[in-house]
């Protein structure tokens, strides 16, 4: 059987699959065909509570461990992409450089289960730490949500939420192989004895890199290792350990260096349960990212070149105080710190940053179909004081519709980089410009409004959301001529008014049993108030389109159970705009051009022995052979892959 399986699958070649485990979805969707649209999953961001997809007051937007393992992404920058209309990067040698509706990295929030990732030395997060294999779903908020979140949580939160461990064992071993000699690699063990669970996960990549027009990728090796210990004590009590240390060495060929970035993190949290209505959580966790280079040749002596840490502290307390109103309630202390070779100056120097807040949110149900969630936060800034941050959010549901109104305030306060900059800009032996951070900076505040109209049925889900978001005090660089120094100066300062509007589309529709479509579209007006001209990077309309075909049996072959998934998935986007500014202070503006980006994967699982099971996957990235222009380098052209994974 498994012969005759393997013969038909290698006419097409290989590739790997990773585990289904999307919540409430069964363990193998491939196993059935698609009959319903997952309105059911449990999402938990919005509210810090579990609700499901239908009935949560703020919209969310849900990526499965399904849709990431059938589009044959590896980064979650791919399966970002894949899925959110709207959401664009631009890698260049500084970072990843997302951006949602002209906000970059400093406005999104990135959460791993509901922790705070630490940025990097651009202020980025560095996707490349997080393995898409361990995922089991990504949950994704636009809008301000300071109230839940703090600072950053302006522009969007994007969470992301690993899986956990279901059975006395399970297990899997994967590896995918593409161009440039670039593969993934990952094995994870999962092991549930009576009172305890243990989870370890590895993953490992390599590329030796690229050049296509402007674009370089300098070639890397990475590895990644994570553990999760939870122990429940008895009915009350239950605490959960976790760790995870990363490690990535890029060769700067033109630079005749080696970068060795390294990430730790740590944290940990007890759970006691008064009764099935109160939970209390005290939550802890660290997350350290250090930047090390070495000269010349491997192994020449080294220099510290930057750290970040983030470290908060966290007490929750979920009461259901009747069936129709919740609370969650809290207090959260964040400690940061950032260490920089020269950044502040010749003389290495770090900078510290603190803040304590407190917060509730409410629900409130009535018998008409109207919920309302309400929450405030009160924040006190060790640069700043204090920041009071409200939201509002609505749901009325009528039969199969939902309507959603919501009004939020964002809160970001200035970063330590914006704040005490002192850089010199080097290029060769030039220093063209400095970096000046400003003390005098003060927090950027924004104001959300979205209303948002949904239909469900069984085979479609379709929703409509207005929104736009105001930011007043929005900080950005401004080129002045320093008479004092006798140099030109990019200053931090707040400059800038910005006001987002937009509408975003959504569509699911499951037809024909087999087939799955999911689309979306996103209009996003993202200008400057005070001149008029749209946000740096910013792309008017963005459209994403993944259509899954699925089959339990194979064509010839119906006494034989082999899922098989085909899918095809396209992205596309119009112009975007970059300014830049000469020495002489003119600011002059260059557009990409518009482009369209398609995929292929086929994906295979067949049996084993007994409950061990394979999963083989071929793919064809970029079909057409699109090759992005500056600004837009995140694909390599046209690139084949394979992958194989066994799963027990």
């Amino acid at each position: 059987m498994c012969k005759i399986l393997f013969s038909f699958i290698l006419f097409i070649s290989f590739v790997f699959n990773i585990r289904a485990q999307a919540v409430p979805e069964s363990e193998n969707n491939l196993n059935d065909s698609i009959t319903t649209v997952s309105i059911e999953e449990v999402v938990i961001t919005g509210t810090l509570t579990t609700r499901t997809l239908k009935n949560t007051p703020v919209l969310t937007k849900v990526i499965s461990s399904n849709d990431i393992r059938e589009s044959g992404a590896t980064t979650v920058l791919e399966v970002l992409e894949n899925f959110v209309p709207g959401v664009n990067f631009t890698p260049n040698p500084m970072g990843d450089n997302i951006q949602i509706a002209g906000l970059d990295n400093k406005y999104i929030l990135i959460l791993l289960d509901g922790e705070r990732l630490v940025n990097e030395r651009t202020e980025n997060v560095n996707f490349s730490r997080l393995n898409t294999f361990d995922i089991k779903q990504i949950e994704i908020i636009n809008g301000a949500s300071s109230v839940l979140y703090g600072s950053n949580a302006i522009g969007a939160v994007i969470n992301i939420i690993t899986k956990e461990v279901t059975q006395a064992v399970q297990g899997s071993v994967r590896g995918r192989y593409s161009k440039y000699n670039s593969y993934v690699g990952d094995a994870s063990l999962g092991l549930k004895m009576n009172k305890l669970s243990s989870k370890t996960v590895f993953t490992a990549k390599n590329s030796d890199g690229y050049t296509l027009k402007s674009h370089t990728m300098d070639p890397y090796s990475d590895y990644t290792l994570s553990q999760v210990f939870k122990y429940k004590f008895n009915a009350q009590w239950d605490a959960e350990l976790k760790g995870t240390y990363y490690n990535n060495e890029t060769w700067f060929l033109h630079k005749y260096q080696t970068r060795i970035d390294e990430d730790y993190t740590l944290g940990g949290k007890v759970q006691y349960t008064f009764s099935k209505d109160n939970v209390l959580t005290f939550s802890g966790n660290n997350d350290k990212y250090e930047g090390h280079l070495i000269y010349k040749l491997r192994n020449d002596s080294s220099t510290y070149a930057n750290g970040s840490q983030y470290t908060v502290f966290r007490l929750t307390d979920a009461w259901n105080i009747t069936e129709n109103i919740q609370f969650v309630s809290g207090a959260e202390m964040n400690l940061e710190n950032t260490f920089s070779y020269n950044q502040f100056g010749f003389d290495p120097e770090e900078r510290n940053a603190s803040n304590w807040n407190l917060f509730t949110q409410g629900e409130f149900k009535t018998e008409s179909g109207l919920d309302a969630l309400v929450g405030v936060r009160y924040t006190r800034h060790s640069q700043f004081g204090g920041y009071l941050s409200p939201k509002i959010s609505l749901i009325y549901r009528l039969e199969n519709f939902r309507f959603r109104g919501n009004i939020s305030n964002g809160y970001k306060a200035p970063t330590l980089k914006e704040l005490y900059m002192n850089f010199p800009h080097k290029i060769g032996e030039d220093i063209p410009f400095w970096v000046i951070g400003n003390k005098d900076l003060i927090p950027e505040e924004s104001w959300y409004k979205a209303i948002s109209a949904e239909y469900i049925s069984n085979n479609i889900n379709m929703s409509v959301t207005i929104h736009d978001n105001s930011i007043q005090n929005k900080i950005n660089t401004n080129q002045v001529w320093n008479e004092t120094q006798g140099r030109m100066e990019m200053k931090y300062e707040n400059v800038e008014n910005a006001q987002i509007t937009g509408v975003d589309v959504a569509l699911q529709w499951t037809f024909w049993k087999r087939f799955q479509l999911k689309a979306g579209y996103s209009f996003a007006d993202a200008r400057d108030k005070d001149s008029g001209w749209q946000l740096s990077g910013n792309s008017k309309h963005t459209g994403t389109l993944n259509l899954v075909y699925k089959q339990r049996h194979l064509p010839f072959l119906s006494s034989i159970e082999c899922p098989y998934s085909l899918s095809l998935l396209g992205r596309a986007m119009s112009p975007r705009l970059f300014y830049s500014t000469s020495e002489s202070g003119e600011i002059t503006d260059e557009s990409t051009g518009s482009y369209y980006i398609s995929s292929f994967v086929y994906t295979q699982q067949f049996p084993v022995y007994k409950k061990l099971s394979g999963d083989i996957q071929f793919g064809i990235n970029n079909l057409f052979n699109y090759i992005n222009k500056d600004y837009i380098s995140n694909n390599t052209g046209r690139t084949c892959f394979v992958s194989l994974g066994i799963k027990f």
